[in-house]
């Protein structure tokens, strides 16, 4: 049940009402705003925020569950569970969208309790806020503004973490070491402005082979890195491939004519004793090997050894 605000009014001992006067009130102890208000300083974690907002509300309206969409951010997070009944609020703080809030329970939602939620949903709205902007600002510091892939700082701290996680939890993880042939000369024959669009293209189309939860990183120039957490050497190669002919058959338009690009690309998958320095230069290794035997093809490093993928 979506919730819908209108405005009319009632005839009444031949006397208009206002709605505003007929719409339930919310009936909240100033107390629970005040505590509520209180704990929602606490945090700028935005899922932190949404947690104490669903705990804190339970003694004024008991809901099930709730779902938070930013589509700007690329966030949906859901907490408890999701009932048939509904109510979804569009938030905004100063004309600034914050996102989506949807509550739900099994049974429906009385006047007096949608009025409770939306005044309780006052406090949430700044602390949500600051939040999001905290959100956002960490988001562009650990991405290259140029290609939006993550950059250097995001690529070290993700690495470990996923190192760390593939030997505890026992599965997989490989990484890809992406470099675009012969780049130098399309900067110089193209100009850089066409290899700016050049790099956005290419992971614009690496994004698009990936599955959603590997990651894409910008290591430096014309070189990327793509982690590929439980991925054994055979489902890395295939994604590899896709990448390599997706961005093969390319055409980016510059003014110069049509410019189309290929790509070598090195894999190596985790050791049991890799580091994230030893498992990045094995990976750059193949990628070496994949320049030297030609371009434009992948190259797994096993052990000591590449193996080119033909």
């Amino acid at each position: 049940m979506a919730t819908q605000f209108s405005n009319t009014t009632e005839l009444h001992d031949d006397k208009l009402t206002p709605y505003s006067q007929l719409a339930a009130k919310p009936q909240i102890k100033s107390d629970v705003l005040i505590r509520l208000a209180t704990f929602l300083q606490t945090s700028l974690d935005y899922q932190t925020l949404l947690g104490i907002f669903q705990k804190e509300i339970a003694s004024t309206v008991l809901i099930d569950g709730l779902v938070y969409e930013n589509s700007d951010l690329n966030i949906q997070f859901t907490l408890g569970t999701l009932g048939v009944h509904s109510s979804n609020y569009q938030l905004k703080a100063q004309g600034s969208y914050l996102g989506d809030l949807t509550f739900f329970r099994s049974t429906r939602f009385r006047e007096h309790e949608l009025a409770n939620l939306e005044a309780l949903m006052g406090t949430l709205v700044y602390p949500l806020r600051n939040a999001i902007r905290y959100r956002s600002a960490l988001d562009q510091a650990f991405k290259d503004p140029l290609t939006g892939a993550g950059n250097r700082i995001a690529l070290n701290e993700n690495l470990n973490r996923e190192i760390e996680l593939s030997k505890r939890l026992n599965y997989d993880l490989s990484v890809l070491m992406i470099d675009l042939d012969h780049f130098k000369s399309i900067n110089d024959g193209y100009g850089h402005l066409s290899g700016d669009e050049v790099l956005k293209a290419v992971v614009n189309q690496i994004k698009k082979c990936i599955r959603q939860t590997d990651i894409c990183f910008r290591y430096g120039g014309e070189e990327f890195v793509v982690l590929l957490n439980n991925a054994n050497i055979a489902n890395a190669r295939l994604i590899a491939e896709r990448i390599r002919m997706t961005v093969s058959d390319l055409c980016i338009s510059t003014e110069k004519g049509l410019l189309q690009v290929t790509l070598s690309t090195g894999l190596a998958m985790l050791k049991e004793d890799d580091s994230s320095n030893g498992l990045l230069s094995r990976a750059d290794a193949a990628l070496y090997q994949a320049k030297q035997s030609g371009r434009n093809k992948v190259c797994v490093c096993k052990e000591s050894h590449a193996v080119t993928a033909q």
